[in-house]
């Protein structure tokens, strides 16, 4: 069962908790820093119409840590941010490091979606916004600012979220930001990433790239680059923020979708 957290002299107590775990019926606005440096601010994110799923976490949370893989999926099924909603995970108590080593230990590396620290990100004060004591705690936001699941547990599956997506019209769509699926990605290399000022993409297998459009996570598109059929392209990227974005590359054969970190 979900446990509750409480600090006490450097103990964590975890108890039983059956009530809603945000009392909140309408969303505080915040403004958070992920562990890549980029900024995230929630009216900004639900003005643009989508909801917005957030993860309540900390790093030794041995619920939390059963139910990311569950989060990650659902990020997964429902676009990748880049359709109806919009997932991002908020810790509690720990540093950029702890969360990104937490996602290395239990998401595979990187999750995708924004995760924030508790002491670097701001995740701290969102967490006492919210009035958060148990750990992990899923929540729903809507776009007209009401919170409409302050509690979505249990969660065993990426199924259990589907449930409560479900009572809200929400259903499972692809992650593209008008893009296709990804086709080419063993004979595309994509490197070095995270990127500082150019990202050099290569191919293989005869491959060559006539395009390649970088989108944000919001599905903004920011590059839009023809060239006429090259094994080795050398992509400017140092006018962009720091943070995640999407890449899709064009070939003769198809295309690929590739996610890098601009750093």
């Amino acid at each position: 069962m979900k446990k509750i957290y409480i600090l006490s002299i450097l103990l964590f107590l975890s108890i039983s908790y059956t009530k809603a775990q945000t009392t909140l019926t309408t969303a505080v606005d915040f403004t958070v820093t992920d562990t890549h440096g980029a900024t995230h601010n929630l009216f900004t994110i639900l003005n643009s119409g989508k909801y917005v799923c957030i993860d309540f976490f900390f790093t030794a949370c041995v619920p939390c840590q059963g139910a990311s893989p569950h989060f990650k999926s659902t990020f997964t099924n429902f676009g990748c941010n880049t359709q109806d909603v919009y997932f991002i995970s908020i810790d509690n108590g720990d540093n950029n490091a702890a969360v990104d080593a937490y996602e290395t230990a239990y998401l595979g590396g990187s999750s995708g979606f924004p995760a924030v620290s508790g002491t670097d990100g701001g995740g701290n004060a969102v967490v006492s916004a919210y009035g958060i004591s148990a750990f992990p705690t899923f929540i729903l936001i809507a776009p007209s600012k009401a919170i409409i699941e302050q509690d979505m547990w249990p969660i065993s599956s990426p199924a259990s979220f589907d449930t409560f997506f479900a009572a809200h019209s929400l259903t499972h769509k692809a992650c593209s930001t008008g893009i296709t699926e990804e086709t080419l990605a063993n004979s595309i290399s994509v490197f070095p990433n995270p990127a500082v000022d150019n990202l050099i993409i290569e191919t293989s297998n005869n491959e060559k790239v006539s395009a390649v459009k970088v989108y944000d996570v919001l599905g903004k598109l920011l590059i839009d680059k023809t060239v006429s059929g090259t094994e080795r392209l050398e992509l400017n990227v140092a006018d962009l923020e720091k943070g995640i974005y999407f890449m899709e590359i064009t070939t003769a054969t198809g295309k690929a979708i590739k996610k890098f970190n601009k750093a």
